[in-house]
């Protein structure tokens, strides 16, 4: 702690006696279908696990949850670009296409002489 604190006698005296109810002073509760707040904020409820710690006695006793630990940083890669996103689908479509690109060619030649054909005259002059 970076200072020394005073807490009040209302403050110690939970100390002493356990906490009635302790659900309701602790987390929100649902009551007829309204949220509730809890008795004690979580500023008071940090000021109490330092008084209990400073005195020697046991968060828990008086009733106060268990400090939850922080949970672990998830992992979630970056999203990039879209051209980024899409590159080895793209890199495989075209190496797809430049391995039938023969036939294609050969193909493409073929339907452009049948197509000179139909357009020549049958006269010889």
């Amino acid at each position: 702690m970076a200072s020394v604190r005073k807490f009040s006698d209302k403050m110690l005296k939970y100390l002493t006696e356990p906490i009635k109810n302790q659900q309701l002073a602790f987390s929100p509760n649902l009551i007829n279908g309204k949220w509730r707040e809890p008795k004690f904020s979580l500023r008071r409820q940090a000021d109490l696990r330092k008084l209990c710690l400073l005195n020697g006695v046991e968060p828990e006793s008086i009733g106060l949850p268990s400090k939850s630990e922080k949970k672990s940083v998830r992992y979630k890669p970056p999203k990039g670009h879209k051209s980024q996103r899409q590159y080895l689908e793209k890199k495989n479509k075209v190496q797809a296409a430049l391995q039938d690109m023969p036939n294609k060619i050969s193909n493409w030649k073929e339907n452009t002489q049948k197509e000179y054909e139909k357009t020549k005259s049958l006269l010889p002059f």
